[in-house]
């Protein structure tokens, strides 16, 4: 199937290619229109060509098109901006050549009448952005990893190589994860099922906090992750870089690349992108942590390019990985499975470092095709339109013997196909009002090839959605409203476990937010949003029944199960300057109906050995906390920063209600964290915040005790309040007319032996250890 996919996927963009027709007069005036002081883009400044009476507006990025225009013709170009001085240029046009303009600010605001949208709108929902400098020292790990120096973001694993984000308390089908703009569908309803995202493919990560699910679905109920590639190449000719980095835990490697080109005449660009890793046995303080090595490959190809008042773009994915189960979880009976859970090193360890990955373990492949246009149809509409296929393959293997029939064979196999439409009709500033319509459709089928645990489902599903957003400079306020409805049908059908299911499910409602913003002024701003979700329940919630390999656990859905239903509120204060940044988010969730995994008292013994259970319930649910952020210089090029989460995770009793003695705690919630520490910046004196600039800094984080537990269920108590430290050291090189940037990062710098308490295996085993990175990125 890949190598058809990729025959069918490279066949597609060259004859796309050649069909592009050259046309007299068809050339594109294109670029960027950037502040002349900071340097920053101008989002939706105004450029206009004085021969043709045509003009248009530069999008959020300061980027801009006008098309059909004759190549080495003289243009007279004027371009505006609010709050800057007006520019003319008279430039000669050459196809394969961007024209960027810079604008100075004018010298008293107050004497400027505003007539439409000046700047990019400040995001009304909590958000925020991986810092350049985490987005490259994270790549070579995973792309959980990346975000969790965020505040409000956190981690579930299972074990020390699979993570997937946790965004104030929820995870997996609450988080909506954007890749390129599609939305990941895969089988990421397990712990141990982490986003099949290559962490070099991104450019940006954006965390959005709270409800989003107007913009995204019901996938995004707790928050979205937003995944974008770095642009296409805009100038003819040849670019792209080089990635290597080595790590001393496990002794691992990681290789990365990507090349990019710009055909000399025309619009058409072109990317390859490829990334492969291995490790070994990673090494906890005290010991080897047997059968917990990784290897993974990937491959994606981009392409785009402007065909008179149309955009293209074409991308494909291959996704492929292949990871170590920590054999200690695993056991063959109830005796050893609880000498194992309480013992303080883990019981039959291979003690020794191999790159080997022996059962048990799992693989995954992950393939996506999209395909996406955009058609400017006046000054103040755009239509986008989006297809996307995806094919998600997961396979889980046990522990057998090697005699035994099917020795060679998973004990676990699911097939997942998605098919995504999305079609939107947007418009840029109407009396002050921004936004658009849009609707989605969606066809799923799900194939459990062997071993049961869910039954097999084909889901269809439809949503329409509206959403505005008013902003009139310089009136201090913004406002944003939108809604949307989902439907969801579902047909559910024969099961390899115990009891068999042919059933159908019906789900529909509607979502809703509502949000507002203050500017004080330039540096601080509040706002206010709140967003109503909700969220259906997934198969393996009402259905699962049987042993989920990959975790180690037993599971056990409902199915009863009920809707969840969520009203979110974050009140957000921030403070940013070039140097100083501080941001302050409050935060209440409350969730009708919150589908939990409750772990249980007694374990369960079943033909394939023991393992601790959990199983599938329902309440309502209270998630209100606090997330800070702060960054500023103390002397010099010394700066300081600190980050902190708090979270109180409760279920409310329907018949007592939230005025209880003691709450009822929900299982499974991150503790409390604090990170803080100290960064000396070295090179240019001109810094910003989230510069990628030379730096050293040290890195505290504490992660208190879970003292917030639920009354049955723990197996062994919560891990005691531990503090890790982080170095990293960055420097950037001129190479001629390239870059060469080193990093050296070495995680729990101490050696210290801790464990953490959303690690399904920290009944078994410590996190590694003291780990070394180094790694070196050259730019061509």
């Amino acid at each position: 199937m890949s190598e058809r996919f990729w025959l069918l996927s490279v066949a597609a963009v060259l004859g796309l290619a050649v069909a592009l027709p050259a046309q007299d007069c068809h050339v594109a005036l294109r670029g960027h229109v950037y502040d002349a002081e900071t340097r920053e883009p101008l989002a939706y400044a105004t450029v206009r060509v004085a021969e043709t009476s045509r003009g248009t507006m530069a999008d959020e990025n300061g980027y801009y098109v006008l098309p059909d225009h004759c190549e080495g013709a003289t243009y007279t170009v004027s371009v505006a901006h609010v709050a800057c001085e007006h520019f003319t240029q008279v430039v000669k046009l050459v196809e394969n050549q961007a024209f960027d303009f810079w604008l100075s600010h004018v010298a008293h605001l107050q004497e400027i009448t505003v007539l439409e949208r000046a700047v990019a709108p400040t995001p009304v929902q909590a958000s925020q952005e991986v810092s350049s400098s985490d987005l490259a020292a994270g790549q070579g790990v995973n792309i959980t990893e990346t975000m969790k120096k965020l505040p409000g973001v956190t981690s579930i694993n299972t074990g020390a190589t699979i993570a997937k984000p946790v965004i104030q308390g929820l995870h997996s089908n609450r988080i909506a994860l954007i890749n390129n703009q599609v939305a990941l569908e895969s089988q990421q309803w397990g712990s141990e099922h982490a986003p099949e995202i290559d962490p070099f493919t991104a450019g940006k990560i954006t965390v959005l906090k709270g409800a989003a699910g107007v913009r995204y679905g019901v996938g995004a109920m707790g928050g979205a992750i937003l995944i974008e590639p770095q642009p296409l190449r805009e100038e003819a000719g040849w670019g792209g870089w080089v990635h290597g980095g080595v790590f001393s835990n496990g002794l691992s490697g990681v290789a990365a690349g990507a090349v990019d080109w710009k055909k000399d005449e025309g619009s058409l660009a072109l990317r390859l992108q490829g990334t492969v890793k291995r490790s070994g046995n990673l090494r906890a303080p005290d010991y080897w942590l047997g059968n917990t090595g990784a290897s993974e490959a990937n491959l994606s190809v981009m392409t785009g390019w402007q065909n008179g008042p149309w955009r293209h773009d074409l991308s494909a994915t291959t996704f492929n990985q292949k990871i170590g189960i920590l054999r200690a979880s695993h056991q063959g009976n109830l005796t050893d499975l609880m000498l194992a859970i309480e013992a303080d090193t883990p019981r039959n360890n291979p003690n020794w470092f191999t790159y080997d990955i022996e059962r048990p373990y799992q693989t995954v492949n992950h393939q996506t095709f999209q395909y996406r246009t955009a058609l400017r149809l006046n000054e103040k509409w755009k239509f986008n339109g989006q297809y996307s296929l995806q094919y998600n393959e997961r396979k889980e293997f046990d522990v057998v013997r090697k005699t035994s029939a099917g020795a060679d064979k998973p004990q676990l196999l699911f097939d997942l196909w998605t098919n995504q439409v999305n079609l939107a009709l947007e418009h840029f500033p109407i009396r002050h009002w921004q936004g658009g319509v849009g609707v989605q459709a969606l066809q799923q089928k799900n194939t459990v090839g062997k071993g049961g645990l869910i039954p097999n489902y084909d889901t269809y599903g439809g949503s329409i959605w509206a959403m505005e957003r008013w902003r009139k400079y310089p009136n201090p306020w913004e406002f944003e409203v939108g809604a949307r409805y989902d439907y969801r049908y579902t047909n559910v059908f024969t099961t390899g476990n115990l009891v068999d299911v042919d059933t159908t499910l019906q789900f529909g409602n509607v979502s809703g937010t509502v949000g507002a913003v203050y500017h004080f002024n330039k540096a601080w701003s509040l706002s206010l949003h709140s967003g109503y979700a909700w969220r259906p329940p997934h198969v393996n919630e009402l259905f699962a029944q049987g042993i989920h390999f990959g975790s180690g656990i037993y599971e056990q859905g409902r199915s009863d199960l009920r809707p969840e239903k969520a009203l979110n509120t974050n009140l957000t204060l921030q403070w940013q300057t070039r140097r100083v940044y501080a941001s302050l988010s409050v935060y209440r969730n409350n969730i009708q109906d919150f589908i939990y995994l409750e772990p249980q008292d007694e374990l369960v013994l079943t033909v394939r050995g023991a393992f601790p259970a959990y199983f599938f319930d329902q309440d309502d649910a209270v998630l209100q906390g606090v997330d800070g952020s702060i960054s500023f210089p103390v002397v010099g090029r010394l700066s300081v920063e600190g980050r902190v989460s708090l979270l109180r995770a409760y279920r409310m009793s329907r018949d007592s209600g939230e005025n209880t003695d003691q709450k009822n705690w929900l299982p499974l919630m991150p503790s409390d964290r604090y990170q803080y520490g100290l960064k000396w910046r070295f090179g240019r004196d001109e810094q910003t915040v989230n510069s990628s600039e030379s730096f050293v800094r040290l890195l505290a984080s504490t992660t208190l005790e879970q003292t917030r537990l639920p009354q049955e269920g723990l197996l062994k108590p919560a891990p005691e309040t531990f503090t890790v430290l982080a170095l990293e050291v960055v420097h950037t090189f001129a190479v001629g007319k390239k870059s060469l940037e080193v990093g050296l990062n070495v995680q729990n710098l101490t050696n210290l032996r801790y464990r953490e308490y959303l690690n399904f295996f920290r009944f078994y085993a410590d996190e590694p250890g003291v780990n070394a990175g180094l790694r070196a990125k050259l730019t061509f």
